[in-house]
C-alpha cells in the first residue's frame, strides 16, 4: 500500500478536517440508533479520526500498514489495531457500527472483492448493526487519462504529490489506477518516492447491489456525506430505520 511514512501521510493530508467529519458521523449515528456504543474502523489509517470518535464510542481498527497502526494505537491507547485484510478478516468481537471511511473501500477493486469485504462487515455486526461507507468516485465521474497534483506541509515537511490517472477494464469491473510520484523535502534535503495505487470504480446501483447481496437492509445512500463524496449507511436487521 503506502510507501510513506505515517508522520509523511498526516503531512500529505493536513488539511483534510478529521474532528469534523468524526462529528458529523456521530451525528449521523446518533440520530439513527444512540444505543450504538462500538465501532470497527477498517482500512483506519493513522486513526486520525479515531482520536475524535473515541470520545463518544468504543473504537477498534484495521488496517494493512503497520506504521499506520502504530501511529493509530497512538492516538486511541484503548483501542485495539489489527494487521489484516478488509476483504478477508475475522476478529473476536462483532460491533454495532462499522466503518469504511475516505474511500477505501475503493481498494475492493473488483466485484468479487467487494462482496468479500462487505461479506466481512456484515459477520463482524451485532443484530442491530450498522455499516457506514465512503465511496470511491463512479465510473462515469472518473476521469482518465489525467494528471494532477496534491500538496501539504508542517513545519519541518513539504510534500508534492503528482498523479497520474489512468483506468483499465477487466471483463465486467473497471478499475482506476493512480500512479503516484512523491517529491518530499526536510532541512536535510528532498527525496523521491513512487508507488501505484489501483481502486475499483462502482456506480451507485452497484454499490447499493452488492450491499443487498452481502446481507444488508434499509440501504441508503447520501449524495453529500461527509466531504462530498457520498455515503452509504445500510443496517444488518430487516425494519430498523
Amino acid at each position: 500500500m503506502y510507501q510513506l511514512s505515517a508522520e509523511q501521510y498526516d503531512v500529505l493530508y493536513a488539511t483534510k478536517d478529521y474532528e469534523r467529519e468524526a462529528h458529523l458521523l456521530h451525528h449521523r449515528l446518533a440520530r439513527l440508533d444512540p444505543s450504538l456504543h462500538t465501532v470497527l474502523d477498517v482500512a483506519c489509517g493513522t486513526g486520525a479520526h479515531d482520536e475524535h470518535l473515541c470520545r463518544f464510542y468504543e473504537v477498534d481498527g484495521l488496517d494493512l500498514t503497520p506504521a499506520f497502526l502504530e501511529l493509530a494505537r497512538r492516538r486511541n491507547p484503548r483501542g485495539r489495531y489489527h494487521l489484516v485484510d478488509m476483504r478477508q478478516f475475522r476478529l473476536d468481537r462483532l460491533y454495532d457500527t462499522v466503518l469504511c471511511l475516505f474511500s477505501s473501500i475503493g481498494y475492493a477493486r473488483t466485484h468479487a472483492d467487494l462482496l468479500r469485504t462487505l461479506s466481512c462487515f456484515r459477520e463482524h455486526l451485532t443484530p442491530r448493526g450498522v455499516v457506514v461507507i465512503e465511496p470511491w468516485l463512479a465510473p462515469d465521474v472518473w476521469e482518465a487519462p489525467l494528471v494532477r497534483w496534491d500538496h501539504g506541509a508542517d513545519a519541518d515537511t513539504s510534500i508534492v504529490r503528482m498523479t497520474r490517472s489512468t483506468r483499465r477494464e477487466e471483463g465486467t469491473d473497471c478499475i482506476s489506477v493512480m500512479e503516484f510520484h512523491y517529491l518530499m523535502g526536510t532541512a536535510q534535503g528532498i527525496e523521491h518516492s513512487r508507488e501505484t495505487h489501483e481502486m475499483g470504480l462502482y456506480t451507485q446501483r452497484q454499490m447499493a447491489s452488492a450491499l443487498v447481496e452481502s446481507g444488508f437492509h434499509n440501504v441508503h445512500y447520501d449524495p453529500k456525506g461527509l466531504t462530498g463524496r457520498g455515503l452509504y449507511i445500510a443496517r444488518v436487521g430487516r425494519g430498523n430505520s
